[in-house]
């Protein structure tokens, strides 16, 4: 494997897995919040401003708006150019990656990302109405699934490929852990009196990483607060739960060279899981052991940029 590939190529692959991936993440979490917010009294404080704490986009949003409306909230995540995440400019900053990369890709694969960056600042507009909102966001997330499967069937699962792969799961990993950190820091507190929209809300938990199915398929219980965690933090068979995004980094690890430092780093974001008992976590508890797998996914991307992005 060349040296270029595991400096300047490498670390653009990585960052196009991870812009791919937190564009699709931001429609979905969008599209969910304004679902929740549907179903659940209108005299709960929900709101929007749960999605700008998940994105920890706080700073920035406070700087450029008012108040975390709908409106506000959308446009910063979708379309705002003073905002470097949105997912118009992540897809943008995709598209610019790849056409750098692309000869390690398979040739139509330019294509496709060209589409996905060309239909979402054609359709997410600044005030859109709901109904088209919600179509752009759907239209998005399916390019996107697009070009994840035609990726994974037809690029050669080689180096390019991998630092693709750990961009994907570095990211997921880390808006998994947002999630639940945020999500579960605003769930009704036990004796509210609104017993029937717990599980609502538990729900939403489990849509915001596409798992609602999937956790009925395995789990025979209702959606519950411990069973709920144990499945997004530790369950090896579900694409988006934690452990599964840091196994799957571990063994894309394994496979370039000069990875112990990398490795080392994985391994240990791994123990810290595997010691905890995540399904007696809350609140206070709850909120550190977030904190720490933050830290550790910190520690991880660092060992990685200093290992094959500068060079090493």
């Amino acid at each position: 494997m060349k040296h270029s590939l595991l400096s300047s190529a490498a670390e653009r692959l990585y960052w196009l897995g991870r812009y791919i991936e937190r564009a699709e993440n931001t429609a979905r979490l969008i599209m969910v919040n304004a679902g929740l917010l549907m179903e659940m009294p209108a005299r709960l404080p929900l709101g929007w401003r749960p999605l700008i704490d998940i994105t920890d986009t706080a700073k920035r949003f406070d700087s450029l708006y008012a108040e975390a409306t709908e409106r506000n909230v959308c446009r910063f995540l979708t379309c705002d150019s003073r905002h470097s995440s949105a997912i118009t400019n992540a897809l943008a900053a995709a598209r610019e990656n790849a056409r750098t990369v692309r000869e390690t890709m398979p040739r139509v694969t330019f294509e496709y990302i060209n589409d996905l960056h060309d239909f979402a600042h054609s359709e997410l507009t600044p005030n859109p109405s709901r109904v088209k909102r919600r179509a752009a966001l759907n239209g998005l997330s399916l390019r996107v699934q697009r070009l994840e499967g035609f990726l994974s069937q037809n690029m050669l699962h080689d180096a390019p490929w991998q630092f693709l792969r750990l961009g994907n799961h570095i990211e997921r990993a880390d808006m998994t852990t947002r999630i639940i950190d945020v999500r579960t820091a605003d769930l009704l507190p036990p004796g509210h009196g609104l017993a029937p929209f717990q599980e609502i809300q538990w729900r939403s938990v489990l849509i915001s990483l596409f798992a609602r199915q999937s956790y009925h398929a395995t789990i025979s219980a209702v959606v519950q607060r411990p069973l709920v965690l144990e499945f997004l933090l530790s369950n090896l068979d579900l694409p988006r739960s934690y452990a599964y995004c840091l196994e799957a980094i571990r063994r894309g690890i394994r496979s370039l060279p000069r990875n112990s430092k990398s490795l080392g780093a994985c391994n240990r974001a791994l123990h810290d899981l595997q010691a905890a008992n995540v399904g007696e976590l809350e609140g206070a508890t709850l909120h550190r052991f977030i904190d720490n797998c933050q830290t550790r996914l910190g520690e991880l991307h660092t060992a990685m940029q200093e290992t094959w992005f500068r060079g090493g």
